[in-house]
């Protein structure tokens, strides 16, 4: 080597050093949020409405929470916070008056501005029409409106429940305009939707897609983002929810940039995710427990035999681990009702007749229970292929001890109408989220398909809507927990973490909900 070259060669290989290590820190660095785009959304089918207060379908839940918003909404650990509301609300020394103060200039998104009047009236339509409003206008005697920013619940009986009930997400109590709520009676679908939220509704092409565009009127809170709460700053020009029902379609087109997100993926693309250029898998827990929901209004499911002959035939872990994808890292198995274990209500007890997988005692129930055969109408979807795995390892199950099972598949809208008409099933696939409160939940309720009108479970619900100590309300949960096993007003299975995915230019997506929001997201080119 001739004099002079090192200290050049060393300079170059110092210079190739030093660039690589600054490629390396800003591929690596946090993105600043950018306004502009739009992100592209593979919705598995066609919402049955964008009412939020008129199903309990998680479709509808996840669209209709970037529309509207309620007084309040659930923290990152799934506590009440303010949202529409000012603040917590003021109580009365006997536990029986809410005092709830709005915020004032909030915008609807045909720019009137809310009031106490739209907030009352909302508040009796989602009374009258979900399961959390029945549950709370069950200890209600009075809503109203002592001025245009004061909303004022007056309580028969102290509920601990309240709160919790108005920030719940799933069927909410989502606040429209006093005139839109009032034209919608609770039992038709409102085909208006105007909300405060951070996106308004621009266009809605059945079966193609829903395009929602920031509302510029839209009013943030102060707070940080937290949760389903806080403060909420839209970045995107537009959300486009585009309706892509084979489930191998929406992992395509997310792996080749054609989607931003995706959601209810199937687990078997978890490697070919994590492999990709395009886009990156993320694991959703909490996500759903598995339930087959039975009729016990008329038909074949009212006999509680038959049911709890359901319930011994099942061997959960091959049907959840089948489910799964056979990863173990996407199930769970749990008897409990309430499926976060850190959450407040999550119960462990020994001994439920749970994932018995026990032949001889389901057959001994069928013939206790009279059952000569009758085909079983179950209903389920391919459009959420877990539920439509689940289903099929079930008929298998429970024919192999003598059922039969008249497996029926049809889009998800279709099991969402049919399953409110006792007349046409004797089951139903679907699953639940997290529990927020256990006397709204739907799965005990007398109300909601599957109407679990059983009295000793509605005298317990009754109790613990009525308690408002956490010690002894979480004893009467545990109560629940045992005559569920025996009375077997559905199947609880195991719990599902599911798997979604997310362009590697989507930035700022809280991966942590139980269910996608899309404010406060950027996209970064």
């Amino acid at each position: 080597m001739r004099a002079g070259r090192t200290p050049v060669l060393v300079t170059s290989v110092m210079m190739g050093a030093v660039l690589l290590a600054t490629s390396l820190s800003l591929a690596q660095a946090p993105s600043t949020p950018r306004k502009g785009g739009v992100v592209r959304i593979g919705n598995l089918g066609e919402p049955p409405t964008l009412d939020a207060h008129w199903t309990t379908a998680t479709l509808t839940e996840v669209l209709a929470n970037h529309l509207y918003e309620g007084l309040y909404a659930l923290d990152d650990g799934y506590r009440p916070i303010p949202m529409l509301a000012e603040s917590m609300p003021a109580v009365s020394a006997d536990g029986l008056t809410y005092t709830i103060k709005l915020r004032s200039g909030i915008k609807f998104h045909n720019s009137k501005e809310m009031t106490s009047d739209d907030v009352v009236a909302s508040l009796n339509r989602w009374g009258e029409q979900s399961q959390n409003g029945r549950a709370l206008y069950a200890v209600l005697s009075e809503v109203r409106a002592p001025d245009r920013l004061t909303v004022e619940l007056k309580l028969k009986q102290r509920s601990a429940a309240v709160l919790v009930l108005l920030a719940s997400p799933n069927n909410f109590a989502a606040v429209y305009p006093k005139e839109i709520a009032d034209k919608f009676k609770p039992e038709e679908k409102a085909t208006e939707f105007v909300g405060t939220g951070p996106f308004k509704l621009a266009e809605w092409r059945p079966d193609q897609y829903i395009r929602m565009v920031r509302f510029d009127e839209y009013k943030s809170r102060s707070e940080k983002p937290n949760g389903y709460g806080g403060g909420k700053t839209v970045y995107v020009d537009e959300i486009r929810w585009i309706s892509v029902p084979d489930v191998a379609t929406r992992v395509a087109q997310i792996e080749t940039g054609e989607l931003d997100f995706a959601d209810d993926l199937n687990i078997d693309a978890f490697d070919r995710l994590k492999a990709s250029t395009m886009a990156r898998p993320i694991v959703a827990k909490p996500y759903y427990w598995l339930v087959a929901v039975l009729n016990k209004k008329e038909g074949l499911m009212t006999n509680q035999k038959l049911r709890q002959a359901w319930q011994a035939a099942l061997d959960i872990e091959p049907i959840m681990k089948t489910v799964a994808g056979g990863r173990s890292e996407f199930y769970r198995m749990d008897s409990a009702l309430a499926f976060v274990e850190n959450a407040p209500w999550h119960v462990k007890l020994s001994g439920l007749p749970w994932n018995e997988h026990n032949k001889e005692k389901a057959k001994r129930l069928m013939q206790e229970a009279g059952y000569k055969g009758e085909p079983v109408r179950f209903l389920t979807t391919q459009e959420y292929k877990w539920m439509y795995d689940f289903a099929l390892l079930t008929k298998q199950q429970l024919e192999d001890v003598g059922f039969n099972i008249d497996l029926q598949v049809v889009d998800w809208a279709t099991l969402v109408k049919r399953r409110n008409n006792s007349k046409e099933y004797e089951a139903f696939t679907t699953g639940t989220g997290n529990i927020f409160e256990p006397t709204a939940y739907t799965l005990l309720s007398c109300t909601w398909p599957g109407w679990t009108c059983d009295e000793d479970l509605q005298r317990l619900v009754g109790d613990m809507a009525k308690e408002t100590d956490y010690k002894k309300r979480y004893a009467i949960w545990e109560q629940i927990h045992r005559v569920w096993y025996e009375k077997v007003p559905s199947i609880r299975y195991g719990d599902l973490h599911g798997l979604r995915a997310a362009s590697k230019k989507l930035r700022g997506l809280n991966e942590a909900t139980e269910r996608p929001r899309f404010s406060n997201v950027w996209l970064d080119r």
